[in-house]
């Protein structure tokens, strides 16, 4: 597998499950401009598997707004819809997580826990 590289920032607060287990969260990019001259956003679902990254950094200091850069492989998640349709839809499953820029608030939270 390959690992790719996205940078963007999160569109909502990440979701958790509550034995810190899974995380899940949608990043946005801006890709510039198209024809039209309308912002080109280009955004990537993420979901984490390591208890440790989601208990440590993603649950207390990450939230809407927040810059990071995620190296990972791109997974087909394949699911049945409400409707009993079937679906695929492609997730970035995070093997390494830098924040490049806390939310609002958040930097001095965590900063506070890592001491």
């Amino acid at each position: 597998m390959q690992n790719v590289v996205f940078t963007g920032r999160l569109a909502a607060d990440p979701m958790l499950t509550d034995d810190f287990g899974k995380a899940v969260f949608r990043l946005l990019e801006n890709r510039g401009q198209d024809a039209e001259g309308k912002d080109r956003v280009v955004g990537v679902n993420c979901v984490s598997w390591s208890k440790g990254l989601t208990e440590k950094v993603i649950g207390p200091g990450l939230a809407v707004g927040c810059e990071v850069m995620v190296v990972g492989v791109f997974v087909d998640n394949l699911y049945e819809a409400r409707d009993g349709g079937k679906r695929a839809a492609k997730e970035l499953v995070v093997a390494r997580l830098s924040v490049l820029d806390w939310a609002s608030g958040r930097a001095a939270e965590a900063a506070a826990q890592a001491a």
